[in-house]
């Protein structure tokens, strides 16, 4: 009787035992659901508080630019006056800043560019069948018509000749059939030397008094390779060209041939007379035996 006793009241089964712990173990998804309450927890709280510090703390200023300087009083003209730290120069001040009148002015420009355009360096490397109309204008010379009339603007004013060649062969023939002959002036020597003949034999001759010269002559106003050929071909009659003006002279027949050509064109574009006429562009153009100047442009008043 006592050992079925001590059977029934014995310990308890370790199985019942495992059971119960096993019912307290926490599950994933407890452990799941407790992670994320946590960081929405934190997540809420880190908000919180940045609230309060938005709300809390106090806006500053930026300052994005250099503050302006402080102004005083200047008059700007008239009755309006302006406040600045500018300190106005008195008219005794400001009177070596002022201009000449317009027409002063206009004087200077031009005396400048004409003597910029007597003066204008060769240039070194060119290729002389690219000659793009660097023309010569004339500056002094026999002129009927601009010493009759006034109203005439001189033909040493109004003339320009555009020259191309392919090289230096072709342009000494081209002086030579128009007769016109390279002038040197300037420099040591106070005459002038003249050249021509220069697709045989240049033949040189010099002029003790320029101002014998009466005939019609152009000169550079622009950079042109032919002044390359200018220069070659003056050095082959001896003539120096360092530190001196080159010239062409216009024999008389051709300038009454220039003369006869641009009054046709003038009539033909509907005006009556030179006096009308501003500028006339004349251009060098080969023919059969030979070559010709011809109006390739003309400008009215």
């Amino acid at each position: 009787m006592k050992r079925n006793a001590w059977k029934l009241t014995g310990p308890k089964p370790e199985s019942s035992s495992r059971g119960g712990s096993a019912a307290m173990r926490t599950s994933w998804f407890d452990a799941v659901t407790s992670f994320l309450m946590a960081v929405l927890l934190m997540l809420t709280s880190m908000v919180g508080v940045l609230f309060l510090l938005w709300v809390l703390l106090p806006e500053d200023d930026v300052v994005l630019t250099e503050p302006v300087a402080e102004i005083t009083r200047v008059s700007v003209g008239g009755s309006a006056i302006v406040d600045s730290t500018f300190v106005v120069p008195t008219d005794q001040e400001t009177v070596a800043f002022r201009t000449t009148d317009l027409k002063a002015s206009v004087r200077s420009l031009v005396s400048a560019a004409e003597q910029i355009a007597m003066t204008e360096p060769k240039m070194d490397s060119m290729d002389p069948s690219a000659d793009d109309g660097s023309g010569t204008t004339g500056r002094s010379g026999l002129d009927e018509t601009g010493d009759a009339d006034a109203d005439i603007i001189p033909r040493f004013k109004r003339w320009q000749i555009d020259w191309r060649a392919n090289d230096l062969k072709e342009y000494a023939r081209q002086l030579d059939h128009l007769g016109i002959e390279l002038g040197v002036v300037g420099g040591t020597r106070p005459g002038v030397d003249l050249v021509n003949q220069f697709s045989s034999n240049p033949q040189a001759r010099y002029l003790d008094d320029s101002s014998e010269e009466k005939r019609l002559y152009f000169l550079w106003t622009r950079p042109s390779p032919l002044q390359r050929f200018e220069e070659r071909l003056l050095i082959q009659a001896g003539v120096s060209t360092r530190d001196r003006q080159i010239l062409k002279l216009i024999p008389g027949e051709l300038e009454v041939q220039l003369a006869t050509l641009e009054l046709r064109h003038a009539v033909k574009a509907g005006h009556d007379s030179v006096d009308e006429i501003a500028n006339t562009v004349f251009e060098c153009v080969s023919k059969s035996g030979g070559f010709e100047l011809r109006v390739v442009s003309q400008r009215y008043r």
